[in-house]
């Protein structure tokens, strides 16, 4: 009969890993996952806000027209003639969502809603108000010339532990109010 026998553990050098060892990878692996998720985060806010922009942009720039062509009737641009039809019916965007009106912010919201993100009118101001409301930043525009937001867009910071405006590229501030450079 044929016997298998091993070689006794002989501690040499392909034994294994020591525990200092394990500990400094470990370690490692700590110190690049704290600086990279910051960024990783920073960079997934910063694609979303990029589409509520580039709607907040064409919101406006729909506004402006409905506004030059109504004269002082400018609240058929925000509540719509006698057809029905309203800013949210009129912009040559496509926002995601079903288009019901979304007053989980607290407000009456006119517009549509995506997954991250609730459009309003407010009579004044265009507004796309991060989920969940209240609790990172909010971007606002308007048609109206004189506001603080006139032409361009405002961002709102919420959170009191992080700036959100600034990690989403609006570096200039005034007041409350954030702008892009």
């Amino acid at each position: 009969m044929n016997k298998i026998y091993q070689k006794p553990f002989s501690g040499g050098k392909n034994a294994g890993f020591t525990l200092i060892e394990l500990l400094v990878v470990v370690l490692i692996i700590g110190i690049l996952s704290a600086v990279a998720l910051p960024q990783y985060e920073k960079a997934v806010e910063k694609s979303r806000a990029a589409e509520a922009i580039l709607n907040l942009q064409s919101l406006q720039k729909e506004a402006a027209l409905c506004m030059l062509e109504h004269g002082d009737d400018y609240s058929i641009c925000w509540q719509g003639n006698e057809e029905g039809t309203g800013l949210f019916d009129v912009m040559n965007i496509e926002l995601k969502g079903d288009g019901t009106p979304d007053s989980e912010c607290g407000e009456p919201v006119y517009g549509p809603a995506t997954k991250n993100f609730v459009y309003y009118l407010d009579g004044e101001f265009i507004g796309a108000e991060r989920r969940p409301c209240y609790s990172k930043y909010d971007l606002e525009t308007t048609a109206y010339p004189g506001a603080a937001c006139f032409q361009k867009i405002c961002c709102y910071n919420y959170d009191d532990n992080k700036n959100w405006c600034q990690a989403i590229g609006f570096t200039k501030k005034e007041g409350n109010l954030y702008f892009q450079p």
